[in-house]
């Protein structure tokens, strides 16, 4: 697929360019495959290019210096990132890594900014899109500060649920079509891989969840969304 049939006024981050502002990211941009388990970049290497995922699933993560903190995140398809720091930081903040086989548009970064400082539009929705995703790291924070271990595992998977889950209307469950491992539910929850596991074991029997070969689906989808606003 060429950049052209990736990049185009349907998506959200390009909706209120001018055609000629999108035709210039096609000029500047390239197409680039990563295998599961590559990185993208790290903490710390030069902010060069922002990042439109087309296909695959991304793990962003950060570790802070005392190694007691570990920052977890899952992105899908259709998304640009990183989407911190544009305007001020010069170098990337977190790792990003193909959590699956992935295909990505490489678009740089100081064109991107230049072309969205003079399009107010575009602009506003690039804020509106901040706005939602800072809303829902504080709801994160919220519920993940409890020292109440399986409640914490609860609302990561409800997190993953509302990133990854693909409702499936004819059985009214949710599936999350990557495989997702117990040590990052356990490392996303902050707990032990053994505690996170027993959790996963019981609500697999409350039949709130299944969880084959690593593949996760959401059969109560009812109270998962329950989880993030109560």
């Amino acid at each position: 697929m060429e950049i052209k049939e990736m990049i185009t006024s349907n998506e959200q981050d390009f909706r209120h360019l001018s055609q000629q502002d999108i035709e210039k990211i096609h000029e500047v941009s390239r197409i680039r495959a990563y295998k599961k388990g590559q990185v993208l970049f790290h903490p710390g290497d030069d902010r060069t290019h922002l990042f439109f995922l087309k296909s695959g699933t991304i793990k962003i993560e950060k570790i802070d210096s005392t190694g007691s903190f570990f920052y977890l995140h899952f992105l899908k398809d259709k998304c640009l990132f990183p989407r911190d720091g544009l305007f001020k930081d010069d170098v990337y903040i977190y790792s990003a890594i193909a959590y699956t086989n992935i295909e990505i548009v490489a678009i740089p970064v100081k064109i991107f900014e230049e072309i969205i400082s003079r399009n107010p539009q575009q602009l506003m929705e690039w804020i509106k899109i901040q706005s939602e995703i800072v809303e829902k790291n504080i709801v994160k924070i919220q519920k993940s500060s409890t020292n109440n271990a399986h409640q914490r595992v609860i609302t990561t998977l409800a997190i993953l649920y509302k990133d990854l889950g693909e409702y499936q209307e004819q059985k009214d469950t949710s599936l999350i079509s990557c495989p997702i491992t117990i040590n990052d539910l356990s490392k996303a929850s902050g707990t032990t891989r053994e505690t996170t596991s027993s959790i996963i074991k019981k609500l697999v029997k409350q039949k709130k969840i299944s969880y084959t070969h690593k593949h996760l689906t959401f059969l109560d989808i009812d109270f998962f969304n329950d989880v993030l606003t109560d």
